[in-house]
């Protein structure tokens, strides 16, 4: 990449290039990767986790699951 080459070629991006997305590519990029393939794919059918990782806990999808007025585990990235 730092001397013009590439992540993939005619192939995609698969799970053991996904690591390295962000040495190509900005976050706004990124960010816009995954509006597109939302689109395409609102319900996260497709191949889900192989290039854009999802969550598997209480917060996937943006769902949160309130409690006593709390957010179970707020650490975790929510989009």
């Amino acid at each position: 990449v730092k001397v013009g080459g590439v992540l993939t070629g005619e192939h995609g991006v698969g799970v053991e290039k996904r690591d390295l997305m962000p040495e190509m590519f900005t976050q706004i990029d990124l960010d816009q990767q995954m509006r597109v393939k939302c689109a395409f794919d609102p319900n996260h059918l497709l191949n889900p986790g192989k290039v854009f990782p999802q969550l598997r806990r209480c917060a996937e999808l943006g769902r949160m699951h309130i409690s006593g007025g709390k957010l179970p585990f707020p650490d975790i990235p929510r989009f």
